[in-house]
């Protein structure tokens, strides 16, 4: 089901890191290492376990995005 709040967060965020992106290029990237990183390094006791790797999978999800339309 679409969410157009949802879609038009998405949409200015990758525009943003594109952005940013030119003035410290490499960040994304970066930020792609720390997700992936943060997502290995989840205790095996987490809360909600299944949520938490979604959110981090969103955050992936947005961060390639926008290191691949640049």
């Amino acid at each position: 089901m679409s969410n157009p709040k949802a879609d038009a967060s998405l949409y200015l965020l990758t525009g943003l890191f594109q952005r940013l992106e030119l003035e410290r290029p490499g960040m994304i990237q970066e930020m792609i290492e720390g997700v992936e990183g943060d997502k290995a390094s989840l205790p095996s006791d987490v809360g909600n376990r299944a949520y938490v790797e979604e959110v981090f999978d969103e955050a992936l999800t947005l961060l390639k995005r926008a290191n691949n339309t640049q």
